[in-house]
């Protein structure tokens, strides 16, 4: 496979299984990377590609995004907020999926510009911000007594009010921002209680 820059024993070789180890391929995300490729020299047994789909995507994602480009503020809001995703066809570039931003994430390696596609809000590449907030916002929050929307058509529309300049990262803790809300979305994944009302358009934090 050429033309895939940015994945370490990737680009122009052939035979992956012999470049790297069979463990290290999945966490690499390279099953989603190289479509169709046959792990028999990996113990004679096809790998699922959708198997801990979410683990070995947020390992690549927290790993080649960090910093001022980090898209989660660890790993179990990654996990948590990844399973509210569908996961997609294996490979694909585009689309509000894990295996899209899984792509994404193993091209971050050597491009921390694709660290938002990457992200939780899927930057225009892996479904629009809008898209992938209200989605992860609605499945996150909707036990929650004081839901901050009631449908996605609700916080869509809502959504698309909000100041969308800033490029997201999981430093955007305050400011009246889609980006902000898309950093509680993430918060609430695992503590709804707290993080849930941060997302609405009345928000305690989310403000000038």
């Amino acid at each position: 496979m050429t033309g895939v820059t940015g994945v370490t024993g990737v680009t122009g070789v052939t035979g992956v299984t012999g470049v790297i180890g069979c463990a290290e391929m999945r966490t690499r995300g390279l099953i989603g990377v190289v479509v169709g490729l046959s792990l028999a020299a990996c113990g004679g047994t096809e790998v699922d590609p959708v198997d801990n789909a979410c683990e070995d995507y947020c390992v690549l994602v927290t790993r080649n995004c960090q910093g001022a480009v980090a898209q989660f503020s660890g790993q179990s809001e990654c996990v948590a907020t990844c399973q509210t995703m569908d996961v997609g066809t294996a490979g694909a570039r585009d689309g509000n999926t894990i295996a899209c931003r899984t792509f994404w994430a193993a091209i971050a390696e050597g491009n921390p510009d694709a660290c938002t596609r990457a992200g939780p809000g899927g930057d225009g590449t892996c479904g629009t911000n809008c898209e992938s907030f209200c989605a992860a916002t609605l499945d996150i929050c909707v036990d929650h007594p004081n839901p901050p929307y009631n449908s996605i058509a609700e916080c869509q529309s809502a959504c698309q009010g909000f100041n969308a300049a800033e490029r997201y990262d999981a430093g955007d803790v305050g400011g009246d921002t889609l980006a902000c809300r898309i950093y509680h979305m993430t918060a609430a994944s695992t503590d709804p209680d707290t993080h849930c009302s941060h997302t609405g358009v009345v928000s305690a934090v989310c403000f000038q």
